[in-house]
């Protein structure tokens, strides 16, 4: 059986839909979720600290109790701690630490020298490498002993000229090369045919400068006259204007 069509008038079907949508998150304050017993007051900004009265007794500062403090550093101590006996293990914790089997004390500042060090008599080799080096003439000195020791005057005295000959040609300061020349003064000397000298025709001739006309007067910059399209290059510009052969590279066909 099919239900009954019913029609809603134009009129109040507008009014319908024009109701807001209902807000189902709004709710009403319930005091019994807060468990306040009132609410608090609006008009209060900021939160104010309550300190509870253990707070309060914890904040005091502790009081010293002048009067009753002790008159001697010595009390009275009970009986039974007079006779009490300690254990083995309150004795042994009681001993001190001791150091370890690899520590050693301090080196004094002052060594003490063993009898044996102070009778001790150094040889010949321990004198030798105790005397300090003579720094002046060391060749001189080798050159002595050695020849003192074979006993020969005359390569002694021998010895010392090639010494100083040695010295002496070391001295001597690095001549100049015979081709060097040095730079030339500022001003010098004009010989008298540079005077009279007469310049050729060919000569007066290249130190004119070069007559041409301006580019606002015709002249073309770009144009190559006849004789540059003539010319042949000599075999040493050629030699100059070829590239080296380390820095040419054949082109990959």
């Amino acid at each position: 059986m099919a239900s009954a069509h019913v029609s809603i008038p134009h009129e109040s079907r507008l009014d319908f839909l024009s109701q807001p949508k209902v807000d189902f998150l709004k709710f009403k304050p319930r005091k019994s979720v807060y468990w306040l017993d009132k609410l608090p007051p609006k008009t209060q900004q900021i939160t104010v600290p309550a300190v509870t009265a253990r707070q309060e007794e914890l904040a005091r500062p502790k009081k010293i109790n002048k009067t009753d403090s002790r008159l001697s550093p010595t009390w009275p101590v009970s009986q039974s701690a007079m006779i009490a006996v300690p254990s083995p293990r309150l004795q042994h914790l009681a001993q001190p630490k001791t150091p370890s089997k690899e520590w050693k004390l301090d080196r004094p500042v002052q060594s003490t020298v063993s009898k044996g060090a102070l009778s001790a008599a150094p040889r010949p080799r321990t004198v030798e490498l105790a005397k300090p080096k003579t720094r002046s003439a060391p060749l001189m000195k080798e050159v002595e002993d050695a020849d003192h020791s074979t006993g020969d005057s005359h390569s002694v005295t021998h010895s010392k000229q090639e010494l100083i000959s040695k010295a002496e040609l070391l001295a001597v300061p690095k001549s100049e090369h015979p081709q060097y020349l040095h730079q030339k003064s500022v001003q010098w000397l004009v010989p008298e045919s540079a005077k009279n000298h007469l310049a050729s025709d060919r000569v007066c001739q290249l130190a004119k400068h070069r007559m041409r006309k301006s580019i606002f007067e015709g002249y073309d910059p770009y144009r190559i006259p006849e004789g540059a399209k003539n010319a042949e290059a000599s075999p040493r510009i050629m030699e100059l204007c070829t590239p080296l052969p380390r820095k040419t590279r054949q082109r990959k066909i």
